[in-house]
């Protein structure tokens, strides 16, 4: 099973000559090749339950969310949707709560837009909660577990940036003190110590404050789960704009 961190941006992303969406293109161009995988499952930092239980989109279809606001008109152009794998929501929510209220936001189809542009697969998205990251990639484990069961070649898409300061992207600060936690992210992803990662704000409590991952790094939690990964692999890093990095990582 392949899992991937793909951040997700700016969503000005889309207007933008950045190399990172070359990248998103040729990915899911081998990912098509190569893995022909019949399932996406979308983890969103924006798909958020405030409360303790984890949702599932229950829907027919996973209708385009243009979640931002104040952009330029030209953002509100771009949209994705797919079709809900709803025999998969049915075996799956014996343990996640259905909701019928959200379906894919940027964070999921921005990404998408990029890696299968021609559609053609169907997808599930799962939110994440108030609950722990050891809680979060119990979760996953019982997601993937569900998967192997009935047969699926899903690909994991956990959709998040390791550094999120809005703070300095809204005032054009751009320091290298607040990327040092990406580096230590890149660092256990490539020795493939995962086991740090579901506890890396345990042990980097400072770094992690300072960086503000989004949505606490809780969908690389689920997606670690699900995959159980031997090995990981860094496979692109930048930092276009202040206060924001995106990393592309796949975890086999």
């Amino acid at each position: 099973m392949l899992g991937l961190l793909v951040s997700h941006g700016s969503p000005t992303i889309l207007i933008e000559d950045l190399p990172f969406k070359k990248q998103l293109r040729e990915l899911g161009e081998k990912i098509r090749r190569e893995y022909e995988p019949d399932l996406v499952v979308v983890l969103s930092p924006h798909f958020m339950n405030w409360g303790e239980d984890n949702l599932i989109e229950a829907g027919e279809r996973l209708k385009c969310i243009q979640d931002y606001y104040g952009f330029p008109k030209e953002l509100y152009q771009y949209c994705y949707e797919m079709p809900n794998d709803v025999e998969v929501v049915e075996k799956l929510s014996t343990f996640l709560k259905k909701d019928y209220r959200w379906g894919l936001d940027h964070g999921g189809w921005i990404p998408l837009y990029y890696m299968f542009p021609d559609g053609g697969i169907k997808g599930i998205t799962i939110s994440i909660s108030n609950r722990s990251p050891e809680e979060h990639y119990r979760l996953g484990v019982k997601i993937g577990e569900t998967l192997r069961n009935i047969g699926r070649k899903p690909i994991v898409i956990a959709t998040s940036s390791p550094t999120h300061r809005l703070d300095l992207y809204s005032l054009g600060v751009d320091t290298y003190t607040f990327f040092v936690f990406d580096h230590i992210l890149q660092d256990l992803i490539e020795e493939g110590k995962f086991e740090e990662i579901v506890k890396i704000q345990q042990l980097f409590p400072k770094e992690f404050k300072n960086s503000s991952p989004e949505g606490e790094l809780k969908p690389l939690y689920v997606m670690l789960g699900i995959v159980r990964p031997t090995s990981g692999k860094v496979i692109y890093y930048d930092v276009p704009w202040p206060g924001v990095s995106m990393m592309l990582a796949s975890f086999q």
